[in-house]
């Protein structure tokens, strides 16, 4: 506990001094100090939180805190960028939590707009800011993005808008430290876009990253998320996606881990928080993770269904060997007085190692009728029947095992109505495949 007040008090302290240094707006400054005293109350995760059971983060902060400053690190804007094979994508490039970047197709800058939080006003954006003012962050890590995040950056799909290119949002660590991100999303009404953020590194050094993104969906409006931890080798990811959406609208997201080297040692924790909070929203997810050495990737998902007619529908795909460990915990709330809700959470997985080790806990919490619900859960091995088939055929042991993992991990990948996206995803994915197994 005292190390958990320690780190705490290290964040307030720091907090503290960037809300004198800063010259926000009034609206922004309450925003910040709010996000403060709401992480003061409520403290960072523990074991001791169920939906953080499997991920010490205290331990994990204060480790870090032994050998760095929890302060955000400044950009490197000499480094190079991460190379990303996304064709006629608009790329927006940041280092350290800062934009340092940004390549925009020509044919649609008028389509959507990137702004600093801070020039939001009240003419222009005030059904965001009272969005932004009334939101209750579920997970303490948003409080500390959005009071500490150097800089924060709100993108603005037009209303009626449909965004032909992915927006990509590239997010690099060149040097060990800490550093924070904050990103906020508003799809207007009857826009369309996707957006992909991309997590890496150049440094096989000790590195934190929190980075926290929201999306708020207006009426009829569709959003493609996905969002790709390649993090380094000793890399600390703290990661919350938090949706709000609206009538008629649909979020569709992917989820991966694909980082690969040698010795793979990094902690990945992906809390995602998903509100269905009109009639007729949908939310649709699809992940894949192929952990190995000793990595830890924690994916957690709470999913609420606080209106009629709603659907969601997720799927996670699961991989561990060596002495790595995954978790996939999600759980699917109906409120009472609801009516016609669908909600499925299914997650399978593979353990190639007698060492690795999966964790996995679906639920569903109903307190209404007029339900179509399910969750699902599976642990298992490789069947030996299906290698011996391979084998059969003049496939050795090592690429038939490569072969099933292949395909038991691609059914984790989301169709994402653009065939070279598509294809993207699936390089990112296969890069992570283990070249050998148990």
């Amino acid at each position: 506990m005292g190390t958990a007040v320690n780190v705490l008090e290290q964040y307030s302290a720091l907090i503290d001094t960037r809300l004198h240094q800063r010259r926000d707006p009034a609206w922004l400054r309450q925003l910040r100090e709010s996000a403060l005293a709401n992480l003061q109350a409520r403290g960072l995760p523990n074991k001791r939180w169920e939906s953080w059971h499997y991920s010490a983060l205290d331990f994990w902060l204060a480790q870090f805190g032994e050998q760095h400053s929890l302060a955000p690190i400044t950009p490197d804007e000499t480094a190079p960028h991460a190379a990303l094979d996304i064709p006629d994508g608009h790329l927006l490039h940041f280092n350290h939590g800062y934009l340092i970047d940004q390549q925009l197709q020509h044919d649609e800058r008028n389509a959507f707009q990137l702004l600093p939080l801070g020039e939001l006003n009240e003419r222009d954006h005030a059904e965001l800011l009272n969005w932004l003012r009334v939101t209750q962050h579920v997970d303490p890590l948003a409080d500390l993005a959005t009071a500490l995040a150097p800089e924060s950056w709100v993108l603005v799909i037009g209303q009626g808008k449909r965004v032909k290119h992915p927006i990509v949002i590239s997010h690099r660590n060149s040097q060990p430290g800490s550093q924070i991100s904050q990103l906020i999303v508003w799809a207007r009404a009857n826009s369309e876009a996707t957006v992909v953020e991309h997590f890496s590194s150049s440094t096989n050094d000790v590195a934190l990253h929190c980075a926290h993104i929201a999306t708020r969906l207006d009426a009829n409006s569709k959003l493609t998320y996905a969002r790709i931890n390649r993090d380094g080798e000793q890399s600390q990811h703290l990661g919350v996606v938090e949706s709000h959406i609206g009538r008629d609208a649909r979020l569709q997201l992917q989820v991966m881990e694909s980082a690969s080297a040698d010795h793979l040692r990094n902690r990945i924790r992906n809390g995602i928080y998903v509100r269905l909070i009109e009639p007729n929203a949908e939310f649709i997810a699809r992940g894949a993770f192929a952990a190995s050495d000793q990595q830890h990737i924690d994916y957690h998902f709470t999913v609420e269904h606080l209106s009629d007619h709603g659907r969601s529908d997720i799927l996670m795909q699961g991989l561990a060997t060596d002495r790595s460990r995954g978790v996939v915990n999600g759980r699917i709330y109906i409120a009472a007085n609801t009516r016609c809700n669908d909600g499925h959470f299914t997650t399978h997985n593979l353990l190639l190692s007698a060492d690795a080790e999966i964790d996995t806990k679906p639920e569903l919490e109903i307190y209404a009728d007029e339900v179509k619900c399910a969750h699902g859960a599976t642990i298992g091995q490789l069947d030996e029947e299906q290698l011996l088939y391979l084998r059969s055929r003049g496939i050795d042991r090592e690429q038939a095992i490569a072969l099933l993992t292949e395909g038991f991990l691609k059914a984790g990948l989301l169709d994402s109505g653009n065939h070279a996206l598509n294809e993207f995803f699936t390089e990112q994915l296969l890069v992570a495949l283990p070249s050998s197994g148990a």
